[in-house]
């Protein structure tokens, strides 16, 4: 009985727990109050508590925690009443100040635009401490990084009534310093000199006005530390520690920087191996890799065998393959064994190339360019070559190459985006020349005609010492064959000599064969009338005996090699050309001469986007079958296609009469570095330096004539290789929207008498 109503007892107890538990209310209201300038859906959004669904309070505590977090708030409270339908939820904030005004006091060396740019703090928001602190760190940071390291930064809140802020930077500037010296502690093994290049950050130098180095950015800084840790495991030291570097600021005019290192033991490759999916045999992958066993250790070079191996796949159609390096390391023997794991995937082909950007070029046009085509199996060094080809037809200012994935796993697209570059011009004008003087032109031209990739040239020029006419045309795939094919026909008349002048009328035909992707091989055949009229009596007996008409019938041939990264502003790469020409003989006409003239240019990339560039030239001209060398075939050395600082002719022999009478043979160096002075109008300097001569025999000392004018004797310069001549002087070089512009100011550094002591050199119009 007892035991019955024990359980009776618990029924009722579990079942008035039941009824108690489902009475639970729910939210009937949630209100917001003291919100001024903070959206009420702001509030709203951060809280998890929702009209209609039960009330909980560790949800209601949450709220309060959420709300306060948002940092527009002094204080959040929360007033919960019970109401016939539910609960309802009040919550209480109080608004942190708003900002009404930031002032800005003290700047004197710095921009107010530039300081406003680095802060993030704006009139009308939240007023907030802590980004008050931020935005007076990010003003030491601008002037710290512009050479004011003695600089501080103080700020003032002052509250108003209103519940707003006016926030204060008061900034005391002091003066202006630079990085006096880099000290370098520790290194045993690594030069400073060598950690120096590694790093953005610079002392003070002559050239820090143009170059803007010698201040101290701390973040730039800090990437240079991290560089410098990983030049260090580059070269092998892969357990080197660069220590936080001590700055003296002792005299912010002059800071030093002193950074300690503990290099830690080389480390040398050890084992190399392979495992995942071999495309050939593994004797066959170690050829291809750079890094060999007891090289030192190199991230680099090991980045670079990624690469190769990568590429190495690609090339066979394995466009996705994946080549992840594997190292362990053993510190007893100082040896980093490396495994490079393969994943090459599946097989890929080229399903669809897409051709875009290309308004005026045809698309047969680009497409020949091309080493890949549909249906082919990928290739990376097919698509590199390509992308080459395009830019080196000059036609584009940009070719970019991606791929996406095509219909299936095994296809591939091609998407081929260009950039045209403006490659015809109509122009009408008067220029200047310092060869031809005052000159008047007009001319169309276009190396894309028609969007066919034609070269086509109509020019007239009339100045006062030359009178030219030109019309050429040039197919590169003549009818639609890897076989270029072209004709010139022309009208000089050259006036810039004293004592003589001659017209040349002529033409030539021209054909061109590429044998592979960077070398050429040209011929060309032209026949020219020449006339040397108004001869002096005061000429030389070797003009004199030049006068008249003479027919030149000859043959020649060029190959090339061009290696160059752009068309346009190349900087690295090269430019080889041999010219071997056969005047008379079998092919007739009045000159019977040999000619060879061979041409170099290297171009190599140098820090802050500069460019070195090494031209030589060099050439012969011999008569044969007991005829006379005609003197417009010589080579005149002097002027901005050879020696600067000198006039045309004038870096070769001088005939009795003062007169440049051509060389037989002439050899030409030139130095350039081009460094950019605007990049958004391609406009470039340059400092060069020439040396070189024409010349008829290698050696042939100075010697002395009578002067016929004064009737002095006087000494005339041998026609000897030595003393050779140099020129050296600035320079412009602009690809303007009417042509390309060269101008050159170059200096003789050792003139002899009669020589100038500078000319400026100016064309406009021809690519130098």
């Amino acid at each position: 009985m007892i035991t019955r109503q024990i359980v009776l007892i618990l029924f009722i107890i579990s079942f008035l727990m039941g009824i108690c538990n489902g009475a639970e209310e729910d939210i009937q209201k949630i209100v917001i109050l003291g919100n001024v300038k903070t959206e009420e859906g702001v509030i709203r959004g951060t809280i998890k508590s929702q009209e209609g669904e039960p009330f909980s309070v560790q949800r209601v505590r949450e709220d309060l925690r959420s709300i306060f977090d948002l940092g527009y708030f002094t204080d959040v409270q929360v007033d919960i009443k019970s109401t016939p339908q539910g609960k309802e939820v009040i919550f209480i904030v109080v608004e942190k100040p708003s900002i009404k005004e930031i002032l800005i006091t003290g700047n004197e060396k710095v921009k107010l635009e530039d300081i406003k740019e680095k802060m993030t703090l704006v009139p009308r928001s939240i007023f907030n401490l802590e980004k008050v602190k931020e935005n007076s760190e990010q003003i030491r940071k601008l002037y710290f990084s512009r050479g004011y390291y003695g600089v501080k930064v103080e700020h003032k809140v002052n509250y108003l009534e209103t519940n707003e802020a006016v926030i204060t930077f008061a900034i005391s500037e002091g003066p202006k310093g630079h990085i006096r010296k880099i000290v370098f502690k520790g290194n045993k093994n690594i030069k400073s000199s060598d950690l120096k290049k590694v790093m953005t950050t610079k002392k003070r130098n002559i050239l820090s006005i143009i170059t803007k180095t010698g201040t101290l950015d701390e973040d730039i800084f800090k990437n240079d530390l991290q560089l410098l840790n990983a030049y260090y495991i580059d070269q092998g030291f892969i357990e080197a520690k660069i220590s936080e570097p001590r700055i003296d600021f002792s005299n912010p005019k002059k800071i030093r920087i002193e950074i300690e290192i503990v290099e830690g033991s080389r480390y040398h490759v050890g084992d190399i191996d392979f495992k995942g999916d071999l495309l050939t045999t593994k004797e066959d992958l170690f050829k291809g890799l750079k890094m060999k066993r007891n090289d030192f250790y190199s991230t680099t070079a090991i980045r670079r065998d990624v690469n190769l191996l990568t590429e190495k796949f690609a090339n066979h159609g394995y466009a996705y393959v994946e080549v992840n390096p594997e190292t362990i390391v053993d510190h007893k023997t100082l040896l980093v064994h490396i495994t490079y794991e393969i994943e090459k995937k599946k097989q890929v082909s080229f399903e669809k190339i897409h051709v875009v950007g290309n308004s005026k070029t045809r698309d047969k046009v680009i497409r020949r360019e091309l080493r890949v085509a549909e249906g082919e199996l990928y290739s990376a060094a097919d698509m590199n070559k390509s992308r080459d080809r395009l830019k080196r037809t000059g036609f584009f200012k940009e070719a970019d190459f991606t791929t996406s994935r095509g219909s299936t796993e095994e296809k591939i697209n091609l998407d081929i985006k260009v950039e045209e570059a403006p490659t015809g011009a109509i122009s009408f004008g008067i220029g200047y020349s310092s060869l031809e003087g005052a000159v008047g032109s007009a001319s169309i031209s276009d190396r894309n005609l028609f969007g066919y990739g034609y070269q086509g040239v109509l020019k007239f020029s009339l100045g006062t010492e030359t009178q030219n006419f030109r019309l050429s045309l040039t197919d590169p795939y003549f009818l639609g064959y890897p076989l270029s094919a072209g004709i010139d026909l022309y009208h000089e008349d050259v006036e810039v000599f004293d004592t003589y002048s001659y017209k040349i009328t002529g033409g030539d035909l021209k054909f061109g064969k590429e044998l592979t992707d960077k070398l050429r091989i040209d011929l060309m055949y032209k026949l020219e009338n020449i006339n040397v009229y108004d001869v002096e009596r005061a000429a030389s007996t070797y003009i004199k005996e030049q006068k008249g008409r003479k027919t030149t019938s000859a043959i020649s041939i060029s190959p090339s090699i061009d290696t160059r990264d752009d068309y346009f502003n190349p900087r690295r790469g090269s430019k080889h050309s041999l010219l071997v020409q056969n005047a008379g003989g079998i092919l007739g006409g009045d000159n019977y001469f040999v000619k060879v003239t061979g041409e170099t240019s290297w171009f190599f990339p140098l820090p802050l986007n500069t460019t070195l560039n090494l031209r030589a030239k060099a050439g012969m001209i011999a008569p044969y079958g007991g005829k006379e060398l005609p003197i417009y075939e010589k080579f005149f050395v002097g002027g901005i296609q050879t020696v600067r600082g000198f006039e045309y002719g004038r870096a070769g022999p001088i005939d009795e009469k003062n007169e440049p009478s051509g060389a037989k043979k002439m050899v030409v160096f030139n130095a350039e570095w081009i460094f950019p002075l605007s990049r958004e109008i391609g406009l470039r300097g340059a400092l060069f330096f020439d040396v070189g001569k024409g010349f008829d025999k290698l050696r042939d000392k100075s010697h002395y004539v009578l002067d016929q004018n004064t009737d002095r004797v006087v000494s005339r310069p041998g026609k000897g290789l030595f003393p050779l001549k140099f020129g050296a002087g600035p320079g412009i070089r602009w690809f303007s929207p009417f042509g390309p512009i060269h101008v050159d100011i170059g200096f003789n550094l050792n003139p002899k008498k009669g020589e100038k002591g500078n000319v400026i050199e100016f064309t406009a119009g021809t690519v130098y």
